[in-house]
């Protein structure tokens, strides 16, 4: 069964990930997740909700099938990790995430790859975890995380690891609203993407692409020389 579906609603492309779990990232993860924004691009929505499971938007990587992993496979998982969450960066559509639980480590970067971000109340945890677990933060995460957490905030939640509530997350600058019940979540998060439908589309297709396109461009291209911890 899928774990990553899209459908229209009116002019708004809503992609859902539900796992049942903890929407763990593997391989499997990254595809369904890629070719979910290819159906709401050619769907002909004007904009996209990506909306995690209850109490979980996602836990990041599977980190109980990392230590299975040869080192080409840990490459192969982290050149598609880098792919799919530029796709979400570079979706030339506008881009609205319902934080509904948890956002650690990927699943933070994640939905620091949309646009815009409304958050559940809650006690969630908001998380870049990597350095804290020996891993460092590749330029291609730094690309997209930096450009919505606020300088001040770099190294405290970039190089520091420091864990967030949703409210400090928001606090913060990470987030654009904080709901106290996911079906208000879900209304808020609808109501900016209906708002964003009212944009010139072409204008903001090509704005985002000279904003983030070369960006990521040139931070994967250090992507083969900033392997994670056993890649081959």
């Amino acid at each position: 069964m899928a774990r990553i579906t899209m459908e229209r609603e009116g002019d708004v492309a809503v992609i859902r990930m539900d796992d049942g779990k903890a929407n763990a990232m593997d391989e499997a993860f990254f595809l369904e997740l890629e070719s979910a924004f290819d159906a709401a691009e050619k769907s002909g929505a004007r904009a996209v909700v990506l909306e995690g499971r209850e109490g979980f938007f996602s836990g990041g990587l599977n980190v109980k099938a990392l230590p299975t992993l040869g080192p080409d496979a840990l490459h192969a998982l982290h050149l598609a990790f880098a792919r799919s969450m530029g796709k979400v960066f570079t979706c030339p559509l506008p881009v609205v995430a319902a934080v509904t639980g948890h956002a650690v480590a990927g699943g933070l970067i994640l939905a620091l790859a949309c646009d815009r971000r409304f958050a559940l109340d809650g006690n969630f945890r908001w998380q870049m975890n990597e350095v804290a677990v020996g891993i460092a933060l590749p330029s291609w995460v730094l690309a997209i995380t930096q450009t919505v957490i606020p300088p001040r905030h770099h190294v405290g939640i970039l190089l520091h690891a420091r864990p967030l509530s949703p409210r400090e997350a928001a606090q913060a600058g990470l987030a654009d609203g904080i709901l106290s019940d996911r079906g208000d979540l879900l209304e808020a998060v609808r109501a900016a993407a209906h708002e964003l439908t009212g944009l010139n589309a072409p204008a903001y297709a090509l704005s985002k692409a000279r904003m983030r396109a070369a960006l990521y461009r040139r931070a994967l291209e250090l992507l083969p020389e900033e392997r994670l911890p056993g890649e081959a």
